[in-house]
C-alpha cells in the first residue's frame, strides 16, 4: 500500500466535493438574498437548483467516504509500508534517521509508531497523519526551526555547570569528578512536569550545540571554571547527539577540569 498513490485517487473525489459545496453555498446565500428582495419567483428557482445541487453533494460525499474506508490503515501499519514509506520520505528531505521496529530517533526528535493503534508520536505529541511525506517535512519543518532559533551557550553552561555541582554533592563525589549526563538533567530539571516542557531530547539538542561549539566555549564566564565532556562508544549509555554536519557522537559525562583562581 501507498498513502500517494491513495492521496492521488482521492484527487478528482475531492475536486466534485468542492465543486458541489460551492453549488450548495451559491444557492443558499441566493435564496437568503430573494427572501430579503422579495423575489419569490426567483427563490423557487433557486430551491429546486439547491436540491439537485444538495443530491450532487450528497454523492459527492458518499464517493469520498467510500474511497476512505477502501484504505486498509491498519493493514497499512501493521505490513510495514508506513514505516518504510516514511523512512524513505526521510531520506529524500535529508531528516537522518536512527532506530528500528517503530521508534526512530530524527534528532532531537523521536519518532514512535504504534502498529497496534495506527498512531504515530513525535516526542510526546501525537500527529494526525497517517501520510508518511507530511510527518517527514513536519519533523524537517521543525528541526530547521530549531537550528535557526537563537542560542547562547554562556548562558546553558552556567545553568550544566550549577546541575552538575548539584549532581556531585548528591552522589557525595568530589567537585572535579565526572558526572553521567542523564544524573544532571534530572539535577537540571528535577520537577517531573516540567520534563514535559524540557524533556531528554531537547536537552540532547542544547548540549549539540554547546558540544558542537568547542572547548573555548566550555568556560563558564562567571567564574571561569573549565569544563570538559566525556563521550562513548557505546549508544546505550551515552546520549546521542548529531552536529550540523551530520556528525554523531554519544555524550556520556560532564566534569570540571580546573577551578578559578582567587
Amino acid at each position: 500500500m501507498n498513502y500517494e498513490e491513495f492521496y492521488a485517487s482521492l484527487s478528482p473525489l475531492g475536486s466534485n466535493l468542492k465543486a458541489s459545496a460551492n453549488s450548495v453555498s451559491k444557492y443558499q446565500k441566493m435564496i437568503l438574498r430573494d427572501a430579503d428582495t422579495g423575489n419569490l419567483s426567483d427563490m423557487r428557482k433557486c430551491l429546486d437548483a439547491l436540491k439537485e445541487a444538495s443530491a450532487a453533494l450528497e454523492d459527492s460525499i458518499d464517493a469520498y467516504e467510500n474511497a476512505i474506508s477502501g484504505f486498509d490503515v491498519a493493514g497499512y501499519f501493521e505490513s510495514g509500508d508506513f514505516a518504510r514509506q516514511l523512512l524513505s520520505s526521510c531520506e529524500e528531505k535529508g531528516v537522518d534517521v536512527k532506530g528500528e521496529k517503530g521508534i526512530y530517533e530524527m534528532f532531537p526528535f523521536k519518532i514512535r509508531i504504534s502498529s497496534e493503534t495506527q498512531e504515530v508520536y513525535m516526542n510526546r505529541k501525537k500527529l494526525q497523519s497517517c501520510r508518511p511525506s507530511y510527518i517527514a517535512e513536519t519533523v524537517h519543518v521543525n528541526q530547521d526551526k530549531l537550528n535557526k532559533a537563537l542560542f547562547k551557550t554562556g548562558p546553558f553552561l552556567s545553568e550544566l555547570a550549577d546541575a552538575y555541582e548539584i549532581t556531585c554533592l548528591r552522589s557525595g563525589a568530589r567537585i572535579g569528578s565526572s558526572q553521567m549526563l542523564t544524573k544532571i538533567y534530572k539535577s537540571l530539571v528535577p520537577m517531573s512536569r516540567a520534563r514535559k516542557e524540557y524533556d531528554m531530547q531537547a536537552f540532547a539538542f542544547d548540549l549539540a550545540r554547546l558540544y558542537e561549539a568547542g572547548p573555548e566555549e566550555w568556560i563558564d564566564s562567571k567564574t571561569g571554571q573549565h569544563y570538559t565532556f566525556g563521550t562513548s562508544r557505546d549508544g546505550k549509555s551515552g546520549i546521542r547527539v548529531l552536529g550540523k554536519t551530520g556528525v554523531e557522537t554519544y555524550i556520556l559525562t560532564f566534569s570540571m577540569i580546573n577551578t578559578a583562581e582567587d
